[in-house]
């Protein structure tokens, strides 16, 4: 694979992990340069990768190599990560191209995505630091931060980083969520103290199963490849099975979503994940023609009369109940979708500050949600769903 590099993220370019990879050293930089173009010369392409299009992973017998492609406006390599299976080999890091002997045993994890990721992939006794704990449904996450907020610290209490807290834990790597701008990057001083972020950019995935394959992503830094793919596979299957299902619903409901935020109503672009969600759930996406991939901002009267008339208006921040929506603005009770009471939300089970699970399982499991919204759009297909409703409630 051909390795392009750019000055984008450059937290990564300028910084190196004292615990995961050896130092880049400016006087052999040539000569590890030279080592790595050997290293990587016959490294072949994990078929296994089939719908995430931000990262690649790759292997041979000397190491395995996870490729980011962390540009929004590019597919270029930004970042190549090294883990060797020789830890014999001395090859240090160089600029954007990072070795690592070692899995790292002191994550912090500013996302509960991620965490969720880890998890999963059995990290859990190896994160000292999350984002925020008022995010969190996860038990262990918050057992674990109850009895020892010193075991688990928090990191972005407030909605910037805790540069000197980070500093001052020196975590061997931090998972953070991307903008995928080569504008943006973290605190100088965070920079200084050589702490490494590795900037995810999932977001910029089109799909809910590309967006669920960044799991393959965070294991190779940990060597649990072979648990990544049983997971994504079980994921996979279901979610596929449940896709053709929705196909045998004789309707196709219309749908829109969110609520307006001051003067300005988000919703999901056409060529979404979320878009993706209802067309695999045999739904019409008021907004499908859309060509974007992020949200659309627009005012209440071009919402109003696109999605006057749609049967059912989901993802309601963080409201409960009908009235909740109605003391927010009187004018919702115009949609067809509030006066047939064919609202759902996804906080079905949230915490006491009202973050559902959603948002930290969801990502890693399209297929519940999946499986949320054909139970919603169609439930004269229930009997072949076999399942309660897992993140969706109909407001009350």
């Amino acid at each position: 694979m051909k390795v392009k590099s750019f000055i984008i993220l450059q937290v990564i370019c300028l910084s190196f992990l004292w615990s995961c990879y050896s130092t880049p050293n400016s006087e052999f930089a040539v000569t590890d340069k030279l080592k790595i173009k050997a290293l990587l010369s016959d490294v072949k392409t994990d078929p296994s990768i089939k719908y995430a299009k931000r990262f690649s992973l790759a292997e041979n017998e000397k190491c395995r190599v996870a490729y980011l492609f962390g540009n929004a406006n590019n597919m270029d390599t930004t970042v190549t990560f090294i883990f060797l299976k020789d830890t014999s080999l001395k090859i240090n890091s160089i600029q954007n191209i990072f070795v690592f002997r070692s899995s790292c045993k002191k994550i912090a994890s500013l996302s509960s995505v991620y965490t969720s990721m880890l998890c999963e992939l059995g990290e859990l006794s190896h994160i000292a630091a999350i984002d925020n704990i008022d995010y969190y449904n996860n038990v262990a996450i918050i057992n674990t931060h109850k009895n020892d907020t010193l075991a688990l610290a928090e990191l972005s209490k407030n909605p910037e980083l805790d540069v000197e807290k980070t500093i001052s834990l020196n975590p061997d790597i931090v998972f953070n969520f991307g903008m995928g701008n080569p504008g943006k990057g973290p605190n100088e001083k965070i920079l200084l103290a050589k702490i490494p972020m590795v900037l995810i950019v999932d977001h910029l995935e089109e799909t809910p199963l590309a967006r669920a394959e960044w799991i393959k992503f965070i294991a190779a830094f940990f060597g649990k490849g072979s648990t990544a793919n049983f997971i994504f596979k079980a994921v996979e299957k279901n979610y596929t099975e449940l896709k053709n299902i929705a196909l045998q619903a004789k309707t196709k409901p219309s749908v829109f979503t969110e609520i307006k935020y001051g003067d300005i109503w988000y919703v999901p672009g056409g060529k979404s994940f979320m878009a993706t969600f209802f067309k695999d759930a045999n739904a019409d996406y008021i907004w499908k023609e859309d060509a974007n991939t992020g949200s659309l901002h627009l005012g209440f009267e071009q919402v109003y009369s696109k999605a006057k008339n749609a049967d059912f208006w989901l993802n309601l921040s963080l409201l409960k109940t009908k009235k909740e929506l109605y003391a927010m603005e009187k004018r919702y009770a115009e949609f067809k979708a509030y006066r047939s009471e064919s609202l759902y939300n996804n906080n079905k089970i949230a915490n006491e500050k009202g973050y559902s699970i959603y948002w930290e399982t969801g990502i890693m499991f399209p297929d519940k949600i999946l499986s949320d919204l054909i139970l919603i759009f169609h439930p004269e297909l229930s009997s072949q769903i076999k399942n309660d409703m897992y993140y969706y409630k109909k407001l009350d």
